[in-house]
């Protein structure tokens, strides 16, 4: 399992959260309407994964939104758990993914 909380203070998101792919939110730092955020990310996950398997693209490891406020990079592993890191600064978001990837690789 994930500490969040390390994860977040480590990379300096404002938010993470841990949760399942299908949503269900296990723990989470610093995040109003979690269990909400985590269902919404976990759908994009499913609904992701689903599309890499109909292209033929490989197993999906990782998403990463970008919008004009912020960053949201998750990652699920084998057994489909899942964490989320959520930040304003998108200056941060090669740290970010390169994090999640160092925490799913090892």
């Amino acid at each position: 399992m994930v500490n969040i909380n390390a994860l977040v203070e480590e990379t300096g998101a404002e938010s993470g959260l841990v949760f399942n792919i299908d949503g269900i939110l296990l723990e989470s730092v610093n995040l109003e309407y979690d269990g909400n955020v985590a269902a919404m990310i976990g759908m994009i996950l499913k609904m992701s994964l689903e599309m890499s398997e109909d292209l033929n693209n490989g197993e999906l490891k990782q998403i990463m939104i970008k919008n004009n406020d912020g960053i949201v990079v998750a990652n699920k592993d084998q057994d489909d758990n899942c964490v989320a890191l959520l930040s304003k600064d998108i200056s941060k978001m090669g740290l970010l993914l390169r994090k999640m990837d160092t925490v799913f690789n090892n």
